[in-house]
């Protein structure tokens, strides 16, 4: 979480993939376009024999509510299965109950590459300590699908997060009803510094653990890495030029042969996202006092050496892992 999901999303809307999961504002234009024969192979994990049969006797209207609603029942499931905390973002019903039940016990054991093709799952955390060992070892046997790993400085994923859940990008902060628990919390303090030495301090604050818990795909061969430092470009403080080696490597590494970085590189940094408020590298600098600074160094100093950063923050021309 807050670690610049909006730079991938615009970056993979411009390439011609569809958008699903969490952390994404699922507009009409960006969600997955179904063709009957992946609307028939979601209904056959989604649906028992009788249902099956009446499917197939089915008018046209019915049969798109009847896979529309298996379609949604099944990217549930798959939220489940990659350990994505609905319980706490919703509630216990949606998981344990109804429909969504249902089809996650029909189809847990099938594989990923059952999903629509052509659509970019996001996902704001990847615990391999709970992620779905079918899962894993579908993709570590046939390298699909293709992960990316987008990472951004703690200090400022942490800024980030407070400023969202303060609600200072005028848009509200998400329907996750664990943000309602902390904007409460940060509001009720006095100050910024206030917010922020919370923010730095509880460790079950979103997203405090999450980098801890992802360290294994940053030295993962197969997991393309990029930075939201390297990502963002020159209107969010960057270079063009580590913004363009970014995007070479995820071209090359998704097989995009007929893009050039020149023909996305101005779409990426889109101020009228949700989620976004100033989208600038380093903005923890001028809001951390010399206290905070103290206090983020003891709380994410082994964070930040292990991704590569340093007391000062991002350098453009240094670390880049696996470039």
């Amino acid at each position: 979480m807050k670690s610049g999901t909006h730079l991938l999303q615009e970056l993979m809307t411009a390439l011609g993939y569809k958008m699903y999961g969490a952390g994404v504002r699922l507009r009409p234009e960006i969600l997955p376009v179904l063709d009957d024969e992946t609307r028939w192979r979601i209904a056959r994990l989604a649906y028992g024999k009788q249902a099956l049969s009446a499917l197939e006797a089915a008018g046209p209207e019915q049969f798109t509510e009847a896979t529309d609603r298996a379609w949604d029942a099944l990217g549930w499931s798959w939220h489940i299965r990659l350990a994505q905390p609905l319980v706490t973002w919703y509630s216990r019903e949606l998981v344990d109950a109804g429909f969504v039940a249902d089809v996650h016990r029909r189809s847990v054991g099938s594989d990923f590459a059952d999903t629509p093709a052509g659509v970019c799952w996001v996902v704001n955390q990847f615990n391999i300590r709970q992620l779905d060992g079918h899962f894993l070892r579908e993709w570590s046997q046939t390298g699909e699908p293709k992960i990316i790993f987008n990472y951004r400085d703690p200090r400022d994923v942490v800024l980030s997060m407070v400023n969202f859940l303060c609600d200072r990008t005028g848009r509200g902060f998400s329907n996750y009803n664990d943000f309602l628990v902390f904007s409460q919390i940060l509001k009720s303090k006095e100050s910024p510094e206030e917010q922020l030495a919370y923010a730095l301090s509880d460790p079950s604050f979103p997203a405090q653990r999450d980098l801890a818990h992802m360290v294994w795909l940053l030295n993962h061969p197969a997991v393309c890495k990029t930075r939201f430092e390297d990502m963002v470009g020159p209107r969010g403080g960057g270079s063009a030029e580590a913004q363009a080696r970014s995007l070479d490597r995820i071209f090359e590494f998704l097989g995009v042969g007929d893009a050039q970085p020149g023909d996305v590189a101005g779409q990426l940094f889109n101020p009228d996202v949700f989620s976004f408020y100033r989208g600038q590298i380093g903005g923890w600098r001028e809001a951390f006092t010399p206290g905070l600074r103290r206090l983020a160094d003891d709380r994410l100093g082994d964070l930040l050496r292990l991704y590569g950063y340093d007391q000062e923050g991002y350098h453009p021309d240094g670390y880049e892992r696996g470039a």
